[in-house]
């Protein structure tokens, strides 16, 4: 293995990409990955990721570009059942992007609640920044799927869902989906706040490749993985080939 050494790790989105999962009480070590060559190396992912878990992370990162994936999930963890009214956003970065005549909430609230999710995330980012010879590309996470009537049959399997609608009071062959097109500016709000923490820290943001989505900027839905919020191995594949010399040049 030749070049600069390339670590992947992070939350269950880094599956996809490569990481293998291991049993909770494994001990962490980094792996070669099938990818050039065995040059890129992760670590396996448990089943949560504790503060040793980081730790691992950061005492692998001396001389080494880590590929950080960090949630990806907390728009529709949020979002994705419609708990009341139907509603939609500006998102200022966006004019193109047009509303739906609903109730209209502001950005700055979307924001403050998905970034809700990125609470460890600097202080993370930081800690990398103080390994020498290290350097930090933060990984946008997969956009959303697009097929509602697949996707209340993938979210009927999940407990987390299950559970959600129960607590809600709502029956989870009827309830009611947030808006499809909402969804996606949801993921793109959270694709905004990755890419504005790895630049206050100093570090890469490589958004997902346009190869992945399909002509309405979802998931594709070959890249599907069989649960509401993840994709599969092909979607890696895609991936790898699309942005691995972007990743090596980072």
């Amino acid at each position: 293995m030749t070049g600069r050494r390339l670590l992947l790790a992070g939350h269950s989105h880094s599956t996809a990409l490569g990481v293998p999962n291991t049993s909770p009480d494994a001990p962490f070590g980094a792996v070669p990955i099938d990818i050039a060559g065995g040059r890129v190396i992760a670590l396996p992912v448990p089943g949560s990721r504790t503060p040793a878990y980081w730790d691992a992370v950061v005492e692998q990162s001396v001389d080494t570009t880590v590929l950080l994936v960090w949630n990806g999930n907390q728009h529709l963890a949020k979002f994705l059942f419609e708990a009341g009214k139907p509603f939609d956003f500006y998102i200022a970065n966006r004019p193109d992007i047009a509303v739906q005549p609903v109730d209209l909430i502001p950005e700055s609230l979307i924001r403050e609640i998905l970034d809700r999710g990125n609470a460890l995330l600097q202080p993370f980012l930081k800690r990398l920044q103080g390994v020498p010879g290290c350097k930090t590309v933060l990984l946008g996470t997969p956009p959303p799927k697009g097929d509602d009537g697949v996707l209340r049959q993938l979210v009927s399997k999940e407990v987390y869902f299950v559970e959600m609608a129960e607590r809600m009071g709502f029956d989870l062959n009827t309830i009611t989906f947030t808006d499809r097109l909402v969804r996606r500016k949801l993921w793109l709000v959270v694709q905004d706040l990755l890419a504005e923490a790895a630049d206050a820290a100093g570090s890469a943001f490589m958004p997902v490749p346009e190869a992945v989505m399909d002509d309405e900027g979802f998931l594709k839905k070959e890249l599907w993985r069989e649960d509401a919020t993840h994709a599969n191995p092909e979607y890696g594949r895609v991936f790898w080939d699309s942005m691995l010399s972007k990743v090596i040049a980072a």
